[in-house]
């Protein structure tokens, strides 16, 4: 399964016409996803509906995927910067092992929750079908931002829009 998606994903980066341009952050267009819960790295569960009243940046990443380590540290200093808004960061990860995000984690550090999509039944409700893929939610939990690739999420005209750009 987990050799199927890698496939996959790398297969769907190369077809732009099908995505949005690597670093683009376009307004959503598509249907209302359904909510979630899943359990951290802790075993603690998270469901995104204890977010409302937060802008939710939701990313869906796996270890294997070489945009993202780049992007996850962009995340973070995002993370600190918005540290006084009403701002989260939940990254579901695709079905990998407590081990291989441990591994990552000796390289890359992060203090948001990682969550753990064990069967892959959000990225497949949420139809992800490239990683990284990123949602902004607003304070109503609405998406109102999606983006097909990485993002330096730290970057000036990206992190002075938060968390603005998502009231209602």
């Amino acid at each position: 399964m987990r050799r199927m998606l890698v496939v996959l994903g790398c297969l769907f980066m190369l077809l732009p016409p099908l995505v949005h341009a690597k670093g683009e952050l376009k307004p959503y267009t598509g249907p209302g996803l359904p909510p979630f819960t899943l359990a951290d790295l802790e075993g603690r569960p998270h469901r995104l509906s204890d977010y409302r009243g937060q802008v939710v940046l939701v990313n869906f990443w796996a270890t294997w995927c070489p945009p993202y380590v780049e992007e996850m540290p962009s995340m973070q200093r995002l993370k600190e910067r918005l540290a006084d808004e009403p701002f989260a960061i939940l990254a579901v990860n695709m079905a990998e092992t407590e081990g291989d995000i441990q591994t990552f984690l000796q390289k890359v550090k992060v203090d948001f929750p990682l969550l753990m999509d064990r069967e892959g039944d959000v990225v497949k409700a949420w139809r992800i079908f490239a990683f990284p893929t990123s949602f902004v939610l607003d304070p109503d939990g609405r998406i109102r931002y999606a983006l097909y690739g990485a993002l330096e999420w730290d970057a000036p005209r990206w992190w002075s829009a938060f968390p603005a750009c998502c009231r209602s």
